[in-house]
């Protein structure tokens, strides 16, 4: 976690915690971080216990704090003191604190990874179960389609139903094991937003692009000539269109999974880089 720090009056950081053993703060100094209600003093934050373990520094800060300018939380007065030139007054809360500190602690919360390791692994394996309903929505399609009152189409349609199952429980297995990959990046602590998020956008265009287009494609392969082979006069334009179909689902199976690759690689070198300068 990063901190602000009050210095004369003035807002300064943020600061990781090795930062600020280079900035000999007081257990007098106020600090703030995202998730905290208000300003403190360094003294009273436990996670900045151990900077003061071994040597007490000056403090920073004066008795008399004014608030750091341009920040949206907002310290209490010191007794006596004035509040914007009215005495006897306190700081006031503004109003964005209720927006602002629910996001904040579901800022920390994904960054430290506690959601993640709550819910993200729960949502692989819900995407692979819905991986198994795939074969359920190509067999509601052939009924509409009459498919079963025809003995070319019936072949076509029972052969579509295997391949989708087969497609549908390799997309299972493939969600369980990239939700494995998941835990062990959050076990890693390598769990920033970023770094979770590009997973998940790898996952789920290697998934489409491989497992649902790829199936689309073969099954629209095996219509077209199954089917235009049956076809007394329209064989050959039945042919053509099945094969048509079955290009279009490649080249759109080729561009999910290069753009899942592309967006998840964008995102887990943000996460590295956003690592190294912390």
């Amino acid at each position: 976690m990063e901190y602000f720090i009050a210095v004369n009056g003035q807002q300064q950081g943020p600061f990781s915690l090795e930062a600020l053993r280079m900035q000999h703060i007081s257990p007098s100094t106020l600090v703030w971080a995202p998730g905290m209600s208000g300003w403190q003093q360094a003294g009273q934050v436990a996670e900045l216990q151990s900077l003061f373990q071994t040597h007490q520094q000056p403090p920073h800060s004066s008795p008399q704090y004014q608030q750091p300018q341009g920040h949206p939380y907002q310290q209490q007065a010191q007794p006596g003191g004035n509040a914007y030139g009215q005495q006897g007054g306190t700081f006031q809360q503004p109003s964005t604190d209720m927006i602002s500190k629910p996001v904040d602690e579901v800022t920390r919360s994904l960054d430290e990874g506690k959601a993640y390791s709550k819910w993200m692994p729960t949502m692989y394996l819900i995407v692979g179960l819905l991986c198994c309903i795939l074969p359920i929505t190509y067999i509601i399609k052939v009924v509409n389609l009459d498919y079963f009152k025809d003995g070319m189409k019936t072949v076509v349609a029972i052969l579509g139903i295997i391949i989708f199952i087969a497609a549908g429980v390799i997309g299972l297995f493939y969600w369980l094991n990239r939700r494995k990959s998941v835990k062990l990046l959050i076990d890693k602590q390598e769990n920033s937003t970023l770094a979770v998020v590009g997973h998940f956008l790898q996952s789920a265009g290697e998934s489409l692009g491989l497992l649902y287009y790829s199936s689309m494609a073969v099954v629209s392969l095996l219509s077209a000539i199954l089917i235009g082979i049956s076809a007394k006069h329209q064989g050959g334009d039945i042919l053509l269109r099945g094969l048509g179909e079955c290009a279009e689902y490649i080249i759109m199976g080729l561009v999910v999974l290069c753009l899942g690759r592309f967006l998840g690689e964008i995102a887990k070198r943000m996460s590295k880089d956003k690592k190294s300068r912390s």
